[in-house]
């Protein structure tokens, strides 16, 4: 793909597209932030989410509330304090858990979040302009998402303007967004 850049550099809106181009030619499905219909408050891609587990485990017969059980163990856990709440969520994401079925006949059921052994059959995901609503709405140029779970998060700045810088970047990430939105941050582990 061809790009118009400013005095032979990006603009961030043009690195922006560039690193978006990137992921989808490596097989993430793209999508604006301002498609995704939901709650700014919410994090997670439930439909996404949703299927993936629904596929995965499509001959365990979930019942809606056992569902329920699995996005509530991930969409629960504390986000403050930050560092415990992104531990245990990490851990989670790649170790999964032992589900307590409905039915006191059946055996729990390891869940797993993530497909480790076939990568094929894991949603990803790539959003740009993503709105969330913390102690104040922010909007992360891109997050990557993994069977609906944010894991990564950028954020980028132009070259054009000198006065902008990588460090600027990391503070909005590690400052701002950690204060304002660590409902996100306990999910992106990069």
């Amino acid at each position: 793909m061809d790009y118009i850049f400013e005095k032979g550099k990006f603009t961030e809106d043009e690195l922006e597209r560039a690193i978006i181009t990137l992921f989808e030619q490596q097989g993430y499905t793209y999508v604006h932030g301002d498609s995704i219909h939901r709650k700014f408050e919410d994090i997670l891609l439930l439909d996404d989410l949703r299927a993936f587990i629904s596929g995965r485990y499509a001959s365990d017969n979930l019942s809606e509330n056992e569902m329920q059980k699995i996005i509530n163990r991930i969409n629960l856990i504390p986000s403050t304090p930050l560092y415990t709440g992104n531990r245990e969520t990490f851990w989670l994401v790649n170790e999964g858990f032992d589900l307590v079925r409905d039915n006191a006949n059946d055996v729990a059921l390891h869940i797993d979040f993530i497909d480790f052994d076939e990568p094929s059959n894991n949603i990803f995901k790539v959003v740009n302009q993503y709105s969330i609503q913390g102690e104040r709405l922010r909007r992360p140029d891109l997050l990557v998402f993994m069977n609906g779970i944010p894991i990564a998060i950028c954020e980028f700045k132009t070259a054009i303007e000198e006065d902008k810088t990588i460090h600027d970047a990391w503070e909005q990430i590690t400052i701002r967004y950690s204060r304002d939105i660590p409902k996100l941050m306990k999910y992106c582990f990069l």
